[in-house]
C-alpha cells in the first residue's frame, strides 16, 4: 500500500476581518454584549490567544483588502464596499489543533457579531471571501458553510475556451484543460489544501464535487485521528481515499441529496505536490484522462449534482 506522510500543526490560525464605516475602540466590550449561541464561548476566549480582536486602520494593515473577493456573483458590491473601506477589526484565533472546529467557529461567530453591531462587511481572511451577511454562526458544523474557499473559475476561461460539449462531440470530453481548482481553509483544520487541475470546462463542475467530496472524507477521518491523542507532528494516510455518498451529503450537512446507487465506493489518488498541498486524480488502475474519469460512468457519486440544490446557497462560479 503506497502512503503519503504530510506535517501536522500542534496549533492553527484563523482571522477574521470586518470592514465599517466606524469601528469602535472598545471591540471587546462590543463582543461581550453580543448575544447568540456563542456568546459564553467568545466571553471566556477573548483576550487569550484563541480569541483576539483589533481594531486598524487601513494604512496599518498588513494584509490587502482588495483581494478579498466575492465567492457569489450578488456579493460583488459587497467585495468591492470592503476593499474600499477604512477601517476594520480585525479577529484572530491561534487555536489548538484538538479545539477545532469549534475554535473557527467561535472567532467567525465574533466577527458576525461586530458586522451586526457595527453594520460591516465580514470576510475570511483564509479563503479570502466575504461573508454572507446577518448570518448566524451555526452550532453545528458543516463543512459547506463557506470554510473550503471552493468556488468555480468564470465559466469556460472568460470566454476565451471553444472546447465542445461531450454530448455534442465526444472529442469535447479533452477537448481543453483550462480548470483547475484548489481548496482555502483546510490548513485552519491541520490538513494539506486539496486542488485538482488539468480539467476539461464541461466537467468543472464535477470536479468541483470530488474535491468537496474529498475535503470532506479527509477531514472526518482527521478528527477522529485526532481524537485518539496522537503525539507525532505528522501524519501518514493511504494515497487512496474511498468515497461515497455519505460524504457527499456530509459536505453539504444533509441528506435531502439525490441517491445515486453505486456498485462501490469511489476511489480517489492523494498525490503530494508541495507538504502541504495535495492533489487528486483517478485511481492508479484507471485507463485515461482525468476527464475520462470525470465523464465516464463510474465517476463518483453523480458528480454533475448542481449545488444550486442545497439550503446552504454555496456559490457556483468566482
Amino acid at each position: 500500500m503506497t502512503t503519503i506522510t504530510f506535517p501536522v500543526p500542534s496549533t492553527t490560525t484563523s482571522r477574521f476581518a470586518v470592514a465599517a464605516t466606524n469601528v469602535p475602540n472598545d471591540l471587546t466590550g462590543l463582543l461581550n454584549r453580543s448575544p447568540g449561541p456563542y456568546h459564553a464561548h467568545i466571553a471566556g476566549r477573548l483576550g487569550t490567544p484563541q480569541l483576539q480582536v483589533a481594531r486598524g486602520d487601513l494604512a496599518r494593515l498588513r494584509w490587502d483588502p482588495g483581494r478579498v473577493k466575492a465567492a457569489r456573483p450578488e456579493d460583488r458590491s459587497l467585495a468591492r464596499a470592503f476593499g474600499d473601506a477604512a477601517e476594520f477589526a480585525v479577529v484572530t484565533a491561534f487555536t489548538p489543533i484538538t479545539d477545532q472546529p469549534r475554535g473557527a467557529q467561535v472567532a467567525r461567530a465574533a466577527a458576525h457579531a461586530v458586522a451586526d453591531a457595527t453594520g460591516g462587511i465580514a470576510a475570511d481572511l483564509i479563503t479570502g471571501h466575504v461573508l454572507t451577511p446577518s448570518t448566524t454562526e451555526k452550532t453545528h458544523f458543516v463543512l459547506a458553510d463557506q470554510w473550503l474557499g471552493d468556488v468555480l473559475p468564470p465559466f469556460r476561461a472568460n470566454g476565451r475556451c471553444t472546447a465542445a460539449e461531450p454530448e455534442l462531440d465526444p472529442e469535447g470530453v479533452n477537448g481543453c484543460a483550462c480548470v483547475r481548482l484548489r481548496t482555502r481553509g483546510l490548513r485552519r483544520f491541520g490538513l494539506p489544501e486539496l486542488q485538482i487541475g488539468e480539467v476539461a470546462c464541461p466537467h468543472d463542475l464535477a470536479a468541483l464535487n470530488v474535491l468537496r467530496t474529498a475535503a470532506r472524507r479527509l477531514l472526518t477521518d482527521h478528527w477522529s485521528w485526532l481524537a485518539t491523542g496522537p503525539a507525532a507532528a505528522t501524519r501518514t494516510v493511504p494515497d487512496t481515499v474511498h468515497l461515497t455518498q455519505d460524504d457527499f451529503n456530509d459536505f453539504w450537512g444533509t441528506t435531502s441529496r439525490v441517491h445515486v446507487t453505486l456498485p462501490s465506493p469511489s476511489q480517489v489518488r492523494l498525490s503530494p505536490l508541495t507538504p502541504r498541498l495535495l492533489t487528486l486524480g483517478p485511481p492508479t488502475d484507471f485507463d485515461g484522462t482525468i476527464n475520462d474519469w470525470l465523464w465516464n460512468d463510474t465517476r463518483p457519486l453523480g458528480m454533475h449534482d448542481t449545488p444550486h440544490t442545497t439550503p446552504h446557497d454555496l456559490p457556483t462560479a468566482a
